[in-house]
């Protein structure tokens, strides 16, 4: 479905955010199953893991040969073990990364609008607010659940991947990043994900609506 006519100059760029396992992605969907262009900004990312990333280099000088597969990708369960349970190294990695994620997702959503001025463009970051992106997009989406959903179902996730996590190696991802009640703060829109997969698209088809008039 496309977006309704406007008079606007160019299409609109939202963010989506919020914590690992709130339901980023499944509102991402909803949104994109509704005429929205989505841009991952965690896509772009694995993309900088691969062999041939221009940061591959300093990806190795920073954490070692180690961390590399045998196809030259960064193995990323490798890099996470690091990285999420050492904060320095954590940081170390943003800044390696953000910058060439930030770059490239806005440059992507930039395009994207200047071509329609009917579209709403999704830049889909977790950490859109914490790599200080959240300026570059005109409103703000931050998805929620407790502690203790995301917990449970990170936990499910990994199961059902086939890479199983334990619940201290969840919890240590869920700590790395920005608690869900500090990204409410920068929010225009708060999904909350707590109820049912029916609830969740009841909240998205209600904000499409309204994204119709902005």
């Amino acid at each position: 479905m496309e977006t309704a006519t406007t008079d606007r100059a160019r299409g609109i760029i939202v963010g989506i955010t919020g914590g690992i396992a709130c339901g980023k992605t499944t509102v991402s969907e909803r949104l994109a199953e509704k005429g929205a262009i989505p841009i991952n900004a965690d896509e772009i990312g694995h993309q900088l893991l691969k062999a041939d990333s221009p940061v591959i280099d300093e990806l190795t000088d920073a954490f070692g040969e180690d961390i590399l597969d045998a196809s030259g990708d960064v193995n990323r369960k490798k890099l996470g073990a690091i990285v999420f349970k050492d904060k320095a190294a954590r940081e170390r990695l943003n800044s390696i990364l953000h910058p060439l994620i930030i770059q490239r997702s806005r440059a992507q959503a930039r395009q994207r609008v200047a071509e329609n001025p009917t579209c709403v463009v999704l830049l889909d970051a977790p950490l859109l607010i914490e790599a200080g992106a959240y300026d570059t997009v005109d409103l703000i989406v931050v998805v929620t659940a407790s502690p203790e959903t995301q917990l449970r179902r990170t936990l499910e996730r990994s199961i059902a991947q086939g890479r199983p996590l334990t619940e201290t190696e969840v919890q240590a991802r869920i700590d790395a990043q920005m608690p869900v009640t500090e990204k409410v703060k920068y929010a225009d829109v708060v999904i909350k994900n707590e109820g049912t997969l029916e609830e969740l698209h009841r909240q998205v088809d209600e904000f499409w609506e309204r994204l119709q008039s902005f």
